[in-house]
């Protein structure tokens, strides 16, 4: 009897074992996985047109923190259009309740490129808060599908970039075009080597001081000639050196910014004949009446206005002239050829 009573509570304590580890063991997986089942909770509603990858389960966030998991995915019954096609339902902890406000919006978000998808929740800012059972709006993020699609259409930009790029290459080794010849026609290098061999040729002539270039690099009579100049330069030689060394130019070109400076000044005081014509308005005034009477005396001949209009502008006058030029010729050649006929003489006795 004492041995069956020894055998039960060793079976008790087993089991007492097992049941504690299970639930340290749920405990455990729930607090790994985000999840709580202490305090209390309410549930939200939110629509989505497509939950690819959505389990039930998969964890809520709000803002990036945990606050509930996915409780149910379900399609709608006779959705009023496709952006409400699927019903999620979300189980969420009554304390963030303050904080989903209707302005708030789920979406589903990715982890990483090809991850699991969990429901992300931004935090209201001015609307009401959601009440339990309520619906906040869904926004779909890019999911798989469309970054597939994406990727669809890179890969198709590649291969078009790939294909150009072989038929540029093609091109290339065929000699065709401008770099394609550059690259394959012997010609360039022929070119090249020949340049160089001339660039070789032209540096062993200066390096030997042959040629101009040469004797300047090679020779050191430039360099003698350019120190006798600097040394005559230095003991005052020549005009250059009279130049850099003789206070005398300095003083003239000192003396004639003095007089130039005393110049301007009697210019500004109105003094000589320059001055007066800088600074007096007669002469202005002068000039201004004489271009208008020279207008005006313009202005009336050419409108045939008083003799000396009448003189530049009448015909008449031209044409009298003409006249008597020509009767002065025609006398001037009768005097010529008969003098007696003009000078004909008369004496009388009284």
């Amino acid at each position: 009897m004492a041995q069956q009573k020894q055998l039960a509570w060793t079976d008790l304590r087993v089991g007492l074992f097992v049941f504690f580890g299970l639930i340290l063991t749920a405990v455990a997986i729930f607090y790994v996985t985000g999840g709580t089942f202490l305090g209390p909770k309410y549930r939200l509603v939110t629509y989505m047109p497509e939950v690819n990858g959505l389990q039930s389960g998969a964890p809520v966030e709000l803002d990036g923190l945990h606050v509930g998991n996915v409780q149910q995915v379900s399609l709608t019954p006779r959705p009023q259009d496709a952006a409400h096609s699927v019903t999620v339902v979300l189980e969420l902890q009554s304390k963030f309740q303050d904080q989903i406000r209707t302005d708030s919006v789920a979406s589903l978000v990715t982890q990483g490129l090809l991850g699991d998808r969990y429901v992300a929740i931004s935090r209201g800012l001015t609307g009401s808060v959601v009440p339990n059972n309520g619906t906040i709006p869904a926004k779909l993020r890019g999911g798989t599908a469309e970054i597939m699609d994406r990727s669809t259409e890179l890969l198709d930009n590649l291969n078009a970039l790939s294909t150009q790029v072989q038929s540029f290459v093609s091109q290339i080794q065929n000699s065709k075009g401008t770099v394609g010849k550059l690259i394959n026609d012997p010609a360039l290098y022929d070119h090249l080597n020949g340049t160089a061999s001339h660039l070789d040729a032209v540096t062993a002539s200066i390096q030997q001081g042959q040629g101009s270039l040469g004797k300047l690099v090679a020779s050191d009579d430039l360099y003698n000639k350019a120190d006798d100049v600097i040394g005559a330069i230095h003991d005052q030689k020549g005009t250059l050196g009279k130049l850099v060394y003789d206070p005398a130019l300095y003083s003239h070109v000192t003396g004639m910014v003095q007089n130039g400076d005393a110049l301007l000044s009697d210019v500004r005081a109105g003094k000589g004949t320059l001055g007066k014509l800088a600074n007096d308005d007669s002469l202005f005034n002068n000039v201004r009446d004489a271009s208008a009477n020279l207008r005006d005396a313009t202005a009336k001949l050419n409108s045939n206005q008083g003799t000396a209009g009448k003189l530049f502008s009448d015909p008449a006058l031209y044409d009298n002239l003409t006249g008597a030029t020509g009767d002065l010729r025609l006398m001037i050649n009768d005097f010529r050829t008969n003098p007696k006929k003009f000078l004909h003489i008369k004496l009388g006795i009284f």
